[in-house]
């Protein structure tokens, strides 16, 4: 049985996880429109920074993945947590 999801909209607010490769510096927050910055690592891999918010719109979303990309950080997944 499939279950229901509600459509994602463009322009409405949401909460995003970015996770990049690399350490990004808490202090940058306020560049990334204010997401919480945590970092983890996983010892066979590498260490990693995890971005969590809410933004405003998919805009949002695009300005701060534009951002991470011109700083040259490898974006590893992009999630969806929860609308509005």
């Amino acid at each position: 049985m499939e279950t229901y999801r509600p459509s994602v909209s463009l322009l409405e607010p949401a909460v995003y996880r970015i996770s990049i490769q690399g350490i990004l510096d808490k202090n940058w927050s306020e560049y990334c429109c204010g997401m919480t910055i945590e970092h983890e690592s996983d010892p066979k891999r590498y260490k990693m920074t995890i971005l969590t918010g809410r933004l405003a719109d998919q805009s949002a979303l695009m300005g701060v993945l534009n951002w991470l990309h011109d700083l040259g950080c490898p974006i590893l997944a992009v999630e969806h947590k929860e609308a509005g």
